[in-house]
């Protein structure tokens, strides 16, 4: 047996304990010896073996547990980021606690999805809203087109036919439809203006003394002619326990009472309108009561009861085709029931006709004297004595406020611009100034700065055709008393001169 070829171990154990001579004269102990070595042989390889083994079984587990800790890692990194994104999403302050994170995920997931499944509907709504209401204007846009483009092209036309034929019978004959085209157009732009200010919060409501009563009256008779157009008849029921002598702005009241008759006119054929007052109470030197304005005419459909009071609107479209308006009538009464404490309310049935109705609580004017009481009714006053500086450069709106103020024997002077108009009041003393905005050289607001550094008490009110809330603003702060818009109504300036006639 070579001993190159027995394990190192074996070899040394032989070499200790058996010659070559005993190996050599005994063949059976050297095949055992051969066998012995197999087995060392084996199980070097074994051990070698099971060494490689472990070394590539740890550096395996090294590796897949080193993966894991990256997966594990990423996933806490990917949920800490989705945790801030949510937290980002959630308007609430949202905390997390635990394996129960996923759970509290999914929570928030579905809360903020209703949040926002809500909110998409909310814009939604909102869409179709604005789509409305975009349809609503340009249908207002249509029928406020039509309606002064109605009035204008009758204006336009008669005055040249008269100016054609110039005879006195086309004349005679022709002024009356011109005058009617005139007012239904100066209607309409007081409606326009009047909602304007209203939107803006720009209307002031006088406080002054006036008998309720004479006012209804006034305001039938002021309509009767145009109910005899449809075939209508205006009746008036007062209480006899009604006190009429109250304080308010005439105006307005006269206003929110004529808009609803004329409505009832307007959709009422051979029918009667009813204007009725009924006392409720008089409590503390304040008469409370009811005014109802019935018609018999077409009734409004219960489904289209909102409607008619939203902006740009009336109960149906073919409505205003039909009777024609703005659709501003009601919006504008509803909005200045409610300066005065007050709301509008109706009853209605299709075919029967409609009570519109609303109660007022006003002061008692405890000083008033019916028998001599002219300036207390919308009557226009004489305001003789009254000197006023009119400052204006349009020689048309000269005229027209000279003749109307020549009515009440108002001693006038003119000033064609506001440099002007600085010098005569200089010059001369003045009751009130009536001031344009809007003139060359030196308009208005410099005229006023100027005569405010020396006079804050006398009265100047614009008399201006800038509907502008921010020029007028403007004229309030520099020291404009009041305004009023043209086109205006003949009466309120009346009534505002009036106020400053009465102080004399």
């Amino acid at each position: 047996m070579e001993g190159n070829s027995i394990h190192r171990h074996l070899n040394r154990q032989i070499n200790k304990y058996l010659s070559d001579d005993i190996l050599k004269s005994n063949p059976e102990l050297s095949a055992f010896i051969e066998v012995i070595n197999q087995t060392y042989v084996n199980y070097e390889k074994d051990a070698e073996l099971f060494e490689q083994s472990t070394l590539l079984n740890d550096k395996e587990y090294f590796e897949v547990n080193n993966k894991l800790k990256d997966e594990l890692n990423k996933k806490e990194l990917s949920q800490e980021k989705l945790i801030e994104a949510i937290k980002g999403l959630s308007q609430e302050d949202t905390t997390f606690d635990g394996e129960e994170n996923v759970l509290d995920l999914i929570k928030i997931l579905n809360r903020e999805i209703e949040i926002k499944k809500g909110y998409q509907e909310q814009l939604n709504l909102a869409k179709i809203n604005a789509e409305q209401a975009n349809e609503a204007k340009s249908e207002f846009l249509s029928i406020m087109s039509h309606e002064i483009r109605t009035p204008l092209n009758a204006i336009i036309g008669l005055i040249y036919i008269m100016e054609k034929e110039n005879t006195l019978e086309s004349f005679h004959e022709n002024i009356d439809v011109l005058k009617l085209s005139a007012q239904n157009l100066f209607l309409l732009i007081n409606d326009i203006l009047d909602f304007n200010k209203i939107e803006a919060g720009k209307v002031d409501l006088e406080q002054i003394p006036f008998d309720f009563k004479n006012l209804v009256h006034q305001v039938a008779r002021s309509l009767q002619a145009r109910a005899a157009e449809n075939m209508n008849t205006i009746e008036i029921a007062i209480a006899d326990d009604f006190v009429c002598n109250v304080i308010s702005d005439p105006l307005r009241v006269n206003q929110i009472i004529t808009n609803l008759v004329s409505n009832a006119i307007k959709f009422t054929q051979e029918g009667v309108i009813t204007i009725k007052i009924k006392q409720i109470a008089v409590v503390e030197d304040h008469s409370v009561f009811k005014v109802e304005v019935r018609d018999t005419g077409i009734g409004i459909d219960k489904q289209k009861f909102q409607s008619i009071f939203q902006k740009f609107s009336q109960a149906e479209t073919k409505t205003s085709r039909q009777f024609g308006g703005t659709g501003l009538g009601l919006v504008i009464t509803k909005k200045l029931l409610n300066l005065l404490d007050s709301d509008i309310e109706f009853e209605s049935e299709v075919g029967k006709g409609t009570i519109f109705y609303f109660t007022l609580r006003l002061p008692i004017d405890v000083s008033n004297n019916l028998q001599d009481n002219n300036h207390h009714s919308q009557e226009e006053v004489n305001l003789m004595g009254l000197k006023v500086l009119l400052v204006e450069d349009n020689l048309i709106n000269v005229k027209i406020a000279q003749k109307i103020m020549s009515h009440w024997d108002v001693d006038v002077d003119v000033a064609e611009n506001g440099l002007i108009g600085v010098e005569m009041y200089q010059k001369n003393q003045y009751d009130v100034i009536l001031m344009d905005l809007s003139m060359p050289i030196m308009d208005g607001y410099e005229a006023t700065t100027i005569i405010r550094e020396k006079d804050k008490q006398i009265p100047i009110v614009a008399l201006t055709a800038s509907a502008s809330f921010g020029y007028l603003d403007r004229a309030v702060k520099i020291g404009i008393n009041e305004y009023i818009i043209k086109p205006f109504n003949p009466k309120e300036l009346n009534l505002k001169l009036g106020k400053y006639h009465n102080k004399k």
